[in-house]
Parts: structure tokens; sequence; C-alpha cells
């Protein structure tokens, strides 16, 4: 039996960290989809400081150990390590870098004062880029990405501005699943000039969102309620038609488990790209 790659990009998985519901939903869903013998998962997300290595045994990955990624016309040392879901043999890969996720603390988004941290589309944006140039270092080629949110919102439009003229990543296609709707989804200049991206300078920001929904070859809207967000803004709501996303409307007089429901409409889409 062929199985369908899935790599699974997020900012945060339950129990390593959480600060939304992205985490608990991204724990819960890649376990379910991990259980279908058609489907081979794996997930990523950054190497906070404060994730302990010991607790959740995390282990050196060789093949990715002390990479140069260029960045900001810099070459950030980067490493990743590898560890699995408690209670699972879902594998999920840890970014380790010294100057842009060591020192997020568990409010990953904020600082320890409750403001947002002013560059954080920066290192979501060198994350973004260390999925993809991984990916050849541990020749394995994902079917499909599957990204979560703002954090990985840059990562549909580098894939195909930047990766899918080589070899390696052409057939590879994107997912974007969007949970939340809020003012990180602005994204500075910089973060798309860090990765040599084009650029319209008549704006000082662009809205990550709008260019997931872009380049995306499917939307997944996490409920109904984000759905609606979505369509009272017109730039997002021109992005849309009947046949590029779905609703994960889940119901809780269901006789399944709701993260089951909602595994089992995600995987019914991801299959069918």
């Amino acid at each position: 039996m062929q199985q369908t790659k899935i790599y699974y990009l997020c900012s945060e998985v339950a129990p390593f960290s959480n600060t939304y519901e992205l985490s608990t939903f991204s724990q819960k869903i890649s376990k379910i989809l991990h259980e279908y013998d058609d489907i081979e998962i794996r997930l990523s997300q950054p190497k906070y400081g404060y994730i302990s290595e010991r607790k959740y045994i995390l282990r050196e990955v060789i093949r990715l150990k002390d990479m140069l990624i260029d960045f900001k016309g810099e070459q950030e040392l980067v490493n990743m390590k590898s560890a699995f879901i408690p209670n699972s043999r879902v594998q999920i890969y840890f970014t380790e870098n010294e100057k842009y996720f060591k020192s997020l603390t568990e409010l990953i988004y904020k600082s320890k004062n409750g403001r947002p941290i002013s560059d954080i589309d920066l290192r979501f944006a060198l994350f973004s880029k260390i999925c993809l140039e991984s990916l050849k270092l541990l020749f394995w080629v994902p079917d499909i990405l599957v990204c979560n949110d703002w954090q990985t919102s840059l990562v549909p439009y580098l894939l195909k501005e930047k990766f899918s003229s080589d070899e390696f990543y052409k057939n590879v296609k994107s997912v974007f699943i969007l949970h939340s709707l809020n003012q990180f989804k602005n994204i500075g200049l910089e973060s798309l000039a860090s990765l040599d991206l084009p650029l319209d300078k008549s704006n000082d920001i662009i809205d990550g969102t709008e260019l997931a929904f872009k380049y995306s070859d499917f939307i997944i809207f996490a409920n109904k309620d984000i759905l609606s967000e979505v369509k009272k803004q017109k730039n997002l709501s021109k992005l849309l038609n009947k046949n590029n996303h779905c609703t994960l409307n889940i119901s809780t007089q269901s006789e399944k488990s709701p993260w089951k429901e909602a595994a089992e409409a995600i995987y019914s889409k991801l299959i069918k790209l």
C-alpha cells in the first residue's frame, strides 16, 4: 500500500507547548491520522528554550545537525532533533536556533509583560524556510505540507515561488488550516525580504493569511466561526471558491468523538489532493 506522506507544520503541539487551541488540535489530529494505514505523518515545530529535552527524550538527527540556513544575508546555524508525541509513535521534529527560538518563553508570541514580540513574524519566516530546506537532508519528500495558522502562512508562497522549480519539490502540495484571525497575521516586508520573496513596497505589511489562501492547494477552516470572520473580510473572501475549502463542522451530538470526526474530514480531503 502506497502511503500519503504528510508533513504537519505548526508553532505548537501539546504537551510540548500550549498557548491556544492549535496545540491540542495538532496533537489530537496527528495522532488519529497516524492510525490510518495509508498515511505517514511527521510534525515539526520550533524548539523553544523552555522545552525539556530530558523530559521528552529529544534525540539528535545526524543528517539535520549543524545546518547552515541563508537568512537575512547571513547564515544561521540550525539543528533539528526528533521525539515522539507522548503515548504515541507520532514523530515530531524540533528546530533549534539560538538567536530566533531559544529565547521565546511559554507565551511564545508575547514577552513576559504581555506585549507582542515585534519580530515574531521574522522568527517564523526562518522556521518556514528551515522546514522546506531540511527535507532534502532527510531524503524524504512529503506529498502534502499541512500548514497551520499565520505562523506557517508563508510556507505555501515560499514553496511555489522558491522551491517548486526544483525536481525534489515539484509535486509537493500545501494545505492551509486556519484556526484564528488576529494582528499576528500581518507580516512585515523584512520577513519577505529575508526569504528573498517578491516585495510590494507600496505596503509596509502584507496579510500572511491572504498569501496562504492564494498559494495553498486547499484551505481548511477549523470551525464555522473562523469561516464567518473570513467572510467579513473582503480580500480574504474573494480568494475562496466552492472547490478550494471546507469547514470542520464538529457536532457534540455525534456518536464519534469530535477529534475523530475532524480527523476523518481532514483525511478525506488530503487523500484526494
